[in-house]
C-alpha cells in the first residue's frame, strides 16, 4: 500500500489540494501562479520518497521546500519560453500520456474503487483536473527535447569527466551473453486427472449456486487474488497469457468460463467489468500438485542433459530447444544476448555466472522458477559507453543550467516565499 500511495501521490500532486487556496500563492511567473499548497505537496512526496520526516527533520524538509519551489519556477519559466516558440502538443499525444497514468493507478490500487478512495475523487474528475498538468508536461519536455536532443560528446570531454569524477563514479557493471534451459518440476497423469476434478467439482458448485469469491478464498492456488475474492482488478490485453486472455475477453459481464487449461493450472474465470479494451476478472486457479516421484523423475533427466552437454553429444541451442521449459525458448533458443549484469533479477544466476568461465557450462542450480542450468558465451567491458553516457548527460544538465538561468532573467518572477 506505500508503494501505492507514492505513485498516486506523484499523479495526483499537482491538483489534489490545489483546488483549497488557504495559504495563497508561492510565487509568480509570468502570468502563471504557483501556489504554497503546490510547493508543499511536491515537497511531501519527494519526502515521502527520501525517507524524511518533516517534523523530526525539519531543516531538511526546508531544503526539500526550497528545491521544490524552484522546480516549479523553471517548469513555469519552460512553460512561458514554450509560448515564445509557438511549441505545442497535440491533444491525441495528452490523452495517451493521461490514459497510461490512469492505466497506472487502476494496476496500483487493485481496482476502481481503491483507485477513487485513495485520490479522493472519481476518476472523472481526477481525469479532467489532471489533464491541463499532462499538457504542460509535455510541453515542457518537447521544449526541452528540441534544445538538447542534438547534443553531442568528443572524446576528450568523455576523459576529462573521466579524470574529474572517477572517485565518485559508481562500480560499472559489465555484460554478458550466456544460454539457459529451464527444467520445471511438472506434475504427472494422475495429479493433472485430480486437479481437473476438483476444477470442474468447483464449477459444478459455482453453478449451483455456492458464492465464487468464497470457493475462491478456499481453494484458490493463487494466493494474492485469493485474498479478494479471487478478484485480479483491471487488466489489459497482454496483461496474461494468451489461453487465459481469449476466454477472459471472450466472456460477457458476470458470465462465468468453463475450466480453462494453461500451464499454470486449471482456472474459473468470471468477467465483473469491461472499460474499452480493459476487463475486471476475478478466477479460482487449481494447480496439479507435483510428488516426489515427479522430482526425481526430473532430476535424471537433468543429468542425463547436462551429461550430453558437457560431453558435447548436443549443442547448448539444441538442447534449450529440445528439453527447456522457457515459453521464449522457441524465439532465442535459450540465448540472452547482452544484457547488463545490473538487470539481471535473480541472485541466483549472477552467482553462477561469476563462477564460470566463458564456453563453460554450469552445475545445475535452483531458482523460484525451477531447475537451470547455463552457458557463460562471452563477457562485455562497457565501461567505456556508460561513462560516455554519463558524460553526456552531465554536459546537457550543465547547459541546462546556463539555459535556465538565461530564461530566468527574461521572464518577471515575484517570489512571495523566502528561500
Amino acid at each position: 500500500m506505500k508503494k501505492t500511495l507514492i505513485i498516486i501521490l506523484s499523479l495526483y500532486i499537482s491538483f489534489s489540494f490545489s483546488q483549497e487556496i488557504i495559504d495563497g500563492i508561492a510565487a509568480i511567473v509570468g502570468e502563471n501562479i504557483i501556489l504554497k499548497s503546490d510547493v508543499d505537496q511536491f515537497a511531501r512526496m519527494n519526502a515521502s520518497q527520501l525517507g524524511i520526516d518533516p517534523s523530526r527533520d525539519p531543516g531538511s524538509y526546508q531544503r526539500l521546500i526550497n528545491q521544490a519551489l524552484q522546480s516549479l519556477i523553471d517548469e513555469n519559466i519552460l512553460l512561458e519560453q514554450a509560448k515564445i516558440e509557438t511549441i505545442d502538443v497535440k491533444d491525441r499525444e495528452v490523452e495517451t500520456m493521461l490514459e497510461q497514468q490512469i492505466e497506472n493507478i487502476l494496476f496500483q490500487a487493485g481496482s476502481k474503487e481503491n483507485a477513487e478512495k485513495i485520490l479522493g475523487s472519481p476518476l472523472n474528475k481526477v481525469r479532467r483536473d489532471y489533464r491541463p498538468i499532462i499538457k504542460n508536461r509535455l510541453i515542457v519536455e518537447k521544449l526541452r527535447n528540441d534544445k538538447f536532443s542534438q547534443i553531442t560528446i568528443t572524446r576528450r570531454e568523455v576523459d576529462e569527466f573521466y579524470t574529474v569524477y572517477r572517485d565518485s563514479l559508481p562500480k560499472i557493471p559489465s555484460s554478458v551473453d550466456f544460454s539457459q534451459i529451464l527444467f520445471k518440476i511438472k506434475a504427472g497423469q494422475k495429479e493433472e486427472k485430480n486437479a481437473k476434478f476438483l476444477a470442474d467439482s468447483l464449477y459444478q458448485a459455482i453453478q449451483s449456486g455456492i458464492d465464487f469469491a468464497e470457493l475462491a478464498g478456499q481453494y484458490s492456488d493463487d494466493p494474492a487474488s485469493a485474498a479478494y475474492g479471487g478478484d485480479l482488478g483491471f487488466i489489459s490485453r497482454g496483461g496474461f497469457i494468451k489461453e487465459f486472455e481469449e476466454v477472459a475477453f471472450s466472456l460477457t459481464i458476470n458470465e462465468i468460463s468453463n475450466v480453462v487449461k494453461t500451464d499454470f493450472g486449471y482456472h474459473i474465470i468470471q468477467l465483473l467489468d469491461r472499460k474499452g479494451e480493459n476487463i475486471n476478472v476475478r478466477h479460482i486457479l487449481i494447480k496439479p500438485e507435483t510428488s516426489d516421484n515427479n522430482l526425481n523423475d526430473l532430476i535424471s533427466k537433468i543429468d542425463s542433459v547436462r551429461n550430453l552437454l558437457i560431453t558435447n553429444q548436443i549443442p547448448f541451442d539444441s538442447a534449450a530447444v529440445l528439453f527447456s521449459d522457457d515459453p521464449d525458448v522457441k524465439s532465442n533458443n535459450g540465448r540472452i544476448h547482452r544484457i547488463s549484469k545490473s538487470q539481471i533479477q535473480q541472485p541466483e544466476f549472477l552467482t553462477v555466472l561469476d563462477t564460470i568461465k566463458i564456453g563453460d557450462v554450469s552445475q545445475v542450480f535452483t531458482t523460484n522458477m525451477g531447475y537451470h542450468i547455463l552457458k557463460l558465451n562471452t563477457i562485455y567491458d562497457d565501461s567505456w559507453a556508460v561513462i560516455e553516457k554519463w558524460a553526456l548527460e552531465y554536459k546537457k544538465s550543465l547547459l541546462y543550467d546556463e539555459w535556465i538561468t538565461k530564461l530566468r532573467s527574461k521572464f518577471n518572477i515575484e517570489m512571495l516565499i523566502g528561500e
